[in-house]
C-alpha cells in the first residue's frame, strides 16, 4: 500500500434524491431511513483504496450538500475547493433528471475548472424487482424514469468519468462511486502519476490500469 492522499469531495444535486444517505452508506457503513433533507451543508471524513495494481490509500472529505434552492448560494462557495463531485438524481424522478444540466451549469460557473465528475443514479433498489417476505412471489418497485442508456448518454456529452446506478439501502455501487472518483484524482494529482485520461469501461470501471499498459507498450515500441 502506498502513501495516504487527501481530497474534498462534493455530492450534490435536487432536494431528496438520495445524497445523504449514499454519503451516510459510504462513510458511516450505515442506511438510515428516516434521514431528512440537508440544510446548507454537512460533511464526514472516511478513505478508501483506489482501484489500481498498487492501491493507495486515500482519505476523502465528503461534503454533502443541500438540494434546496434557499442553500445555493451557500453550497456553491464550496465547489471553488473541491478536488471531485459526485452528481446525483434519483432513478424514480424525472424532475431530477432534468435539473442536473442546472446543477452542472453551477459547477462551471463557480468551480475555476469543473472537477471529475461522476454521474450517480440514486434509488435503484426501488426500481428493481424482490421476492416477498416468504420468498415468493415478485414484489415491483417505482417505475423507472430514466433509461440507462439515456443517463449513460448524458455523462458522456458532459465527459463524466462514468455513469453507475446505486442503492444506498442494498449497498450497491456506492463504494465504488467513490473509489472511481478517488482513483482517477489520484492518478492526475499525485505528481508521480500518469494522467490515465477520462476513459469509460463497462460497468462504468475507470481503466486507469489498461491505459498505464498502453503507455508502456507505445514507449517500448519507441526504443
Amino acid at each position: 500500500m502506498e502513501e495516504d492522499l487527501a481530497y474534498k469531495i462534493i455530492v450534490i444535486g435536487s432536494v431528496s434524491v438520495g445524497k445523504s444517505n449514499i454519503t451516510s452508506r459510504f462513510c458511516d457503513g450505515a442506511f438510515y431511513p428516516d434521514l431528512v433533507p440537508t440544510l446548507g451543508m454537512d460533511f464526514k471524513y472516511s478513505s478508501c483504496n483506489t482501484l489500481e495494481k498498487r492501491p493507495r490509500c486515500v482519505r476523502l472529505q465528503v461534503w454533502d450538500t443541500s438540494g434546496q434552492d434557499d442553500f445555493v448560494t451557500l453550497t456553491t462557495a464550496f465547489y471553488r475547493n473541491c478536488q471531485g463531485a459526485l452528481l446525483c438524481f434519483d432513478l424514480t424522478n424525472r424532475q431530477s433528471f432534468e435539473d442536473l444540466d442546472q446543477w452542472y451549469e453551477r459547477l462551471e460557473r463557480y468551480s475555476p475548472v469543473v472537477p471529475p465528475l461522476i454521474l450517480v443514479g440514486c434509488k435503484l433498489d426501488l426500481v428493481e424487482s424482490h421476492l416477498d417476505e416468504q420468498g415468493e412471489g415478485i414484489v415491483l418497485g417505482s417505475h423507472r424514469q430514466i433509461a440507462k442508456s439515456e443517463a449513460d448518454a448524458w455523462a458522456r456529452y458532459h465527459s463524466c468519468l462514468c455513469y453507475l446506478e446505486t442503492s444506498a439501502k442494498e449497498n450497491t455501487n456506492v463504494s465504488q462511486a467513490f473509489q472511481q472518483l478517488a482513483t482517477y484524482i489520484a492518478s492526475v494529482a499525485n505528481p508521480g502519476a500518469k494522467h490515465a485520461g477520462r476513459i469509460l469501461g463497462p460497468g462504468g470501471r475507470l481503466l486507469v490500469e489498461e491505459e498505464e499498459e498502453k503507455q508502456k507498450k507505445r514507449q517500448c515500441c519507441a526504443n
